[in-house]
């Protein structure tokens, strides 16, 4: 395993760089919006902006939840956790935020400019996630590379998930 790699990698992976450059984005875009365009809002019903914002944040929230304790244990344990939600996602920390939680918050903000958000954010984790999957496959080889090819990053595999759901 490289040095520099293992050296810096704790369990919270690449998280923290992601959360500063991505919360950054999104409060400076949408104080653009609110301070220079307050007029560009999202082009539905407010109501429905809003209730599909609180829908998406409540679908997310849990999906952001339910992996931490299972994170911490497995990586106090030295395991690769491939278990709960982690037979799904890869990293459903990152796809909570960037597929539910953000889109949701923006929707209930009504901010237009603000739905490049969660777009960002999935730029910046395809450039950093890099490093914790050279972490990964470090640290897992074999046992890595095949839970990689089975399971997708913050998107599920449709295969893999009806697969899992038949047994």
């Amino acid at each position: 395993m490289s040095e520099k790699v293992k050296k810096h990698m704790t369990q919270w992976g690449v998280g923290p760089k992601f959360t500063v450059i991505s919360s950054i984005y999104g409060v400076f875009i949408v104080l653009i919006n609110y301070i220079f365009f307050p007029t560009l809002t999202i082009p539905i019903p407010r109501l429905l902006s809003l209730v599909l914002g609180i829908i998406l944040v409540i679908i997310g929230v849990p999906i952001f939840l339910m992996p931490g304790l299972t994170i911490h244990k497995y990586f106090n344990e030295g395991k690769l956790a491939t278990k709960g939600v982690f037979a799904y996602f890869r990293h459903p920390i990152y796809g909570s935020w960037i597929v539910f939680i953000v889109p949701g918050v923006v929707l209930m903000l009504n901010s237009l400019l603000g739905l490049t958000v969660p777009f960002f954010m999935y730029v910046v984790f395809k450039v950093l996630i890099k490093e914790e999957e050279v972490y990964l496959e470090d640290k897992f080889g074999e046992e890595y590379f095949e839970y990689k090819r089975k399971v997708g990053s913050i998107f599920p595999k449709f295969i893999t998930f009806f697969r899992k759901r038949d047994k």
